[in-house]
């Protein structure tokens, strides 16, 4: 499973969907690792531009950036591999939004009058 050419090629005819997915993952993994690297760069930069007006020391300054960095990193990194997820259903054309409306069912379980 380390070759990921390989496992793309095995999975292309049962889910053609696959190596976008793949990419949308990955993209979305290192966006997240992005975020929290600059999140964590920033948040203590600026605590460091403005040391002399806060009261705690910098373990402290480390930890808050470290936190403020998590957050945001989860932030994002969930919305964006929710949204390969649904990607994904969709191309395999299980569980969309529209898989309802599409078979002749009823919206939101409303009726229409006729």
């Amino acid at each position: 499973m380390n070759d990921i050419r390989r496992l793309k090629e095995q999975q292309r005819e049962k889910h053609p969907g696959f190596a976008p997915y793949l990419e949308c993952m990955t993209r979305s993994l290192f966006t997240g690792l992005a975020t929290f690297c600059l999140g964590f760069s920033s948040t203590y930069f600026l605590q460091k531009l403005v040391s002399k007006r806060l009261p705690y020391r910098v373990q402290t300054s480390i930890l808050i950036s470290t936190l403020v960095a998590t957050g945001a990193a989860y932030k994002v990194t969930a919305d964006r591999t929710s949204s390969c997820q649904a990607g994904w259903m969709a191309a395999e054309g299980k569980f969309t939004a529209l898989s309802n409306v599409e078979e002749g069912g009823e919206e939101d379980g409303r009726q229409e009058l006729s």
